[in-house]
Protein backbone atom coordinates (compact mmCIF):
# COMPACT_ATOMS: atom_id res chain seq x y z
CA UNK A 1 0.00 0.00 0.00
CA UNK A 2 2.22 2.88 -1.13
CA UNK A 3 2.28 6.33 0.61
CA UNK A 4 3.61 9.45 -1.67
CA UNK A 5 5.02 13.04 -0.48
CA UNK A 6 4.31 15.57 -3.04
CA UNK A 7 6.26 18.87 -2.14
CA UNK A 8 5.85 22.58 -3.60
CA UNK A 9 8.98 24.19 -3.36
CA UNK A 10 7.65 28.58 -3.37
CA UNK A 11 11.24 29.17 -3.59
CA UNK A 12 12.24 27.07 -7.10
CA UNK A 13 8.56 26.36 -8.61
CA UNK A 14 9.68 22.80 -8.68
CA UNK A 15 7.23 20.40 -7.47
CA UNK A 16 8.75 16.68 -6.20
CA UNK A 17 7.44 13.07 -5.68
CA UNK A 18 8.68 11.15 -3.33
CA UNK A 19 7.94 7.08 -2.81
CA UNK A 20 6.26 6.52 -6.56
CA UNK A 21 6.84 3.24 -7.40
CA UNK A 22 9.67 3.08 -10.15
CA UNK A 23 7.21 1.75 -12.93
CA UNK A 24 4.79 4.99 -12.33
CA UNK A 25 7.47 7.31 -12.62
CA UNK A 26 7.17 7.39 -16.58
CA UNK A 27 3.40 6.91 -16.18
CA UNK A 28 2.82 10.24 -14.23
CA UNK A 29 5.12 12.15 -16.40
CA UNK A 30 2.94 11.27 -19.59
CA UNK A 31 -0.38 11.82 -17.82
CA UNK A 32 0.80 15.11 -16.84
CA UNK A 33 2.86 16.20 -20.24
CA UNK A 34 5.93 16.83 -18.18
CA UNK A 35 9.57 15.48 -18.39
CA UNK A 36 10.83 15.19 -14.97
CA UNK A 37 14.30 17.62 -14.65
CA UNK A 38 15.44 15.32 -11.87
CA UNK A 39 14.89 11.82 -11.35
CA UNK A 40 16.50 9.52 -8.53
CA UNK A 41 15.52 5.86 -8.70
CA UNK A 42 17.38 4.83 -5.66
CA UNK A 43 15.46 6.75 -3.33
CA UNK A 44 12.61 6.80 -5.61
CA UNK A 45 12.31 10.89 -5.92
CA UNK A 46 11.40 12.52 -9.09
CA UNK A 47 11.03 16.35 -9.91
CA UNK A 48 9.15 17.86 -11.88
CA UNK A 49 9.12 22.10 -13.24
CA UNK A 50 5.21 22.45 -13.25
CA UNK A 51 1.98 23.11 -11.13
CA UNK A 52 1.54 21.03 -8.07
CA UNK A 53 -2.26 21.30 -9.11
CA UNK A 54 -1.08 19.01 -12.06
CA UNK A 55 0.67 16.16 -10.34
CA UNK A 56 -2.31 15.77 -8.02
CA UNK A 57 -4.78 15.16 -10.17
CA UNK A 58 -2.85 13.18 -12.23
CA UNK A 59 -1.60 11.07 -9.13
CA UNK A 60 -6.01 11.47 -8.89
CA UNK A 61 -6.37 9.84 -11.68
CA UNK A 62 -3.80 6.77 -11.02
CA UNK A 63 -5.65 5.96 -7.73
CA UNK A 64 -4.35 7.89 -5.01
CA UNK A 65 -5.81 9.81 -2.72
CA UNK A 66 -4.90 13.18 -0.39
CA UNK A 67 -4.25 12.18 3.16
CA UNK A 68 -2.74 15.31 4.52
CA UNK A 69 -1.55 18.20 4.12
CA UNK A 70 0.32 21.16 4.96
CA UNK A 71 2.98 24.29 5.04
CA UNK A 72 6.26 24.47 6.09
CA UNK A 73 8.62 26.79 6.37
CA UNK A 74 12.20 26.46 7.91
CA UNK A 75 14.48 29.45 8.69
CA UNK A 76 13.10 32.52 9.19
CA UNK A 77 15.77 35.53 7.94
CA UNK A 78 15.71 39.37 7.87
CA UNK A 79 13.31 41.17 5.55
CA UNK A 80 10.53 38.49 5.85
CA UNK A 81 12.19 35.88 3.54
CA UNK A 82 12.92 32.14 4.62
CA UNK A 83 15.37 29.55 3.82
CA UNK A 84 12.54 27.23 2.60
CA UNK A 85 8.61 27.71 1.98
CA UNK A 86 7.07 24.05 1.25
CA UNK A 87 3.72 23.15 1.11
CA UNK A 88 3.51 18.92 1.01
CA UNK A 89 0.43 16.95 0.94
CA UNK A 90 0.93 12.85 1.68
CA UNK A 91 -1.06 10.65 -0.91
CA UNK A 92 -1.90 7.13 -0.21
CA UNK A 93 -3.52 4.42 -3.05
CA UNK A 94 -5.12 1.27 -0.84
CA UNK A 95 -4.26 -1.38 -3.55
CA UNK A 96 -0.86 -1.98 -5.63
CA UNK A 97 -3.01 -1.73 -9.06
CA UNK A 98 -2.91 1.65 -11.01
CA UNK A 99 -7.00 2.42 -11.66
CA UNK A 100 -7.43 3.46 -15.42
CA UNK A 101 -9.95 6.49 -16.06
Amino acid sequence: MPYLLVRESYMNGFCMVDGLPLNEFRILGEKCSALPDTRDEKIRRVEFPTNPINILNCLEQMGYRVVTSGSFVTGQSHFDKYCQKEFIWTLHRPSTEIECM
